[in-house]
């Protein structure tokens, strides 16, 4: 079911070593683990839903522009293209020249090998989100991240673009936010991440089990003619949202 998609970073941001003089650090920070909660104001138990190992922040100064990067070290690839797909929205840009990126008017982001890019720039000017490209690519070169292999599903492969649509969620919190249907459907399976795409009035689901016997017990929940395909691991369906889901049914069933 699943290929090996390679996507080059540096194909969408080609190296730029920009010199010392153009731009400042002002400040840099690092965070790992639960060290999180002390940087983020909420939020945090989502990244660690991910995995995230280690994030660093900086706060930076360039050509007059005030910009904020943060770069999450994830496990895999997946995870930190799980991580952005909940964070992209309103993409004036998306996925450009093959690559998984997301320009908004004060942020670009991107997904790079395993590491989840934000970049944050206040003004919102078109100078601002011009030289952000060059703020992104001087510091990917710097990270020495050449490339990036996210498994796509197959259902999935020639989905354009991909970035605002296509989400990866690894557990509750996650599947709490895009589908409360969803959520409740997983109950007391044993899954290792779900791929989930909206579609007008409903929802296409690719849930990705971590043995057989999960794969029976799901089917079971579900009538026959929802489900679209399944294999040894996986299983993909077609939902609706039930109208007696609520924000109020939520992960603390209040």
């Amino acid at each position: 079911m699943i290929k090996r998609l390679l996507l080059v970073c540096l194909l969408c941001f080609p190296v730029c070593r920009l010199n010392a003089q153009e731009i400042t650090v002002k400040r840099e920070r690092v965070f790992t683990g639960t060290g999180l909660y002390g940087y983020m104001n909420g939020g945090a138990e989502q990244f660690l839903e991910y995995g995230v190992t280690k994030l660093t922040a900086y706060d930076l100064e360039y050509e007059g522009e005030e910009y904020a990067l943060e770069i999450y070290e994830m496990p895999t690839p997946e995870d930190a293209y799980g991580i952005y797909s909940l964070h992209v929205f309103r993409c004036q840009r998306a996925d450009t020249l093959g690559c998984i990126d997301c320009l908004s008017t004060y942020q670009l982001q991107t997904v790079c090998g395993s590491q989840y890019v934000s970049l944050v720039f206040p003004s919102g000017s078109k100078k601002a989100r011009k030289q952000a490209e060059d703020v992104l690519r001087h510091f990917l070169s710097l990270s020495g991240e050449e490339s990036e292999k996210i498994e796509f599903p197959d259902a999935f492969q020639s989905l354009s673009p991909k970035s605002g649509k296509l989400k990866f969620l690894r557990g509750k919190i996650g599947l709490s936010e895009v589908s409360f249907s969803l959520y409740h459907l997983l109950e007391g399976i044993q899954y290792s991440g779900v791929w989930f795409i909206e579609e007008d009035d409903q929802y296409r689901a690719i849930i990705c089990l971590e043995d057989p016997d999960q794969l029976e017990t799901l089917r079971s929940k579900l009538p026959s003619e929802q489900i679209c395909d399944t294999g040894t691991l996986f299983l993909e369906y077609v939902g609706k949202e039930d109208e007696n889901d609520s924000e109020s049914d939520g992960l603390f069933g209040f």
